[in-house]
């Protein structure tokens, strides 16, 4: 059911919020948020997206998927604009002021993708769309959280950057898993879809920590990093208790 992508829009919807309420995020602040969701986000790609899009499609199709949505986020970012907006607002040497439409188109394939993914790692395995859902949702609160940033440093007022965050987040990761769940589709291209799905995972994981790392906070970002991922490791080792899902 598309009800299991509600959780991520209403994170999104939470970190708009409080965006929308405070006068300033510290750059350290979203950093570690953002490197924590990113480091979760790894942990589900690397873990269980892809021994479960292999076991559906086997190694080779659940490779090439996740190579196909690595290389699809990073033409968008290259010839459109940054495939997670809101994980560059982090970067303070991209000078982010305006929410501009190829920021938001960019935006609207990155969440669209986060929604697809949250329906389509659920559709035959229970636990790996639980996690993948987990991990979407510590995601979606640094990005709604930095996107309101960005349009409020835009020249939106408050209410309205609230307002455009929510909208956005929720049509677009809603239209994601909307598709997933009615598309019908064979094992073998669900667990190569499953796989794309993967690959950009790992794309905006890459793409939110990387400069992170190098510029601004190295020792805080590995730390948050590694702190998402072992929570989704023990929260996968709950799941897999007998009698959890």
């Amino acid at each position: 059911m598309t009800t299991r992508v509600l959780p991520a829009i209403a994170a999104a919807a939470l970190g708009a919020l409080v965006a929308s309420l405070i006068d300033r995020v510290s750059h350290r602040a979203l950093c570690l948020l953002i490197s924590f969701a990113a480091g979760a986000l790894l942990s589900v790609a690397v873990f269980d997206m892809m021994p479960e899009a292999a076991q559906m499609a086997g190694w080779t199709a659940a490779a090439g998927g996740a190579m196909a949505g690595y290389f699809l986020f990073f033409l968008i970012s290259r010839f459109i604009f940054h495939v997670c907006p809101a994980c560059s607002a982090t970067h303070t040497e991209a000078n982010f002021k305006a929410l501009t439409w190829t920021m938001m188109i960019a935006l609207s394939i990155h969440s669209f993708m986060d929604g697809f993914a949250v329906c389509a790692g659920g559709a035959d395995a229970s636990r790996v769309g639980l996690l993948v859902l987990v991990a979407v949702v510590y995601h979606k609160l640094p990005e709604g959280l930095a996107l309101t940033l960005v349009a409020i440093a835009s020249g939106f007022g408050r209410p309205k950057a609230f307002l455009v965050t929510v909208a956005l987040e929720a049509v677009t990761t809603l239209a994601g898993g909307l598709v997933a769940m009615n598309v019908s589709l064979t094992p073998f291209w669900t667990g190569a879809a499953i796989g794309l799905a993967a690959g950009s995972f790992v794309y905006v994981v890459i793409h939110a920590l990387l400069s992170e790392f190098i510029k601004h906070h190295p020792r805080s970002t590995v730390l948050a990093a590694l702190a998402g991922a072992a929570a989704m490791i023990l929260t996968g080792f709950f799941l897999a208790q007998p009698g959890r899902v």
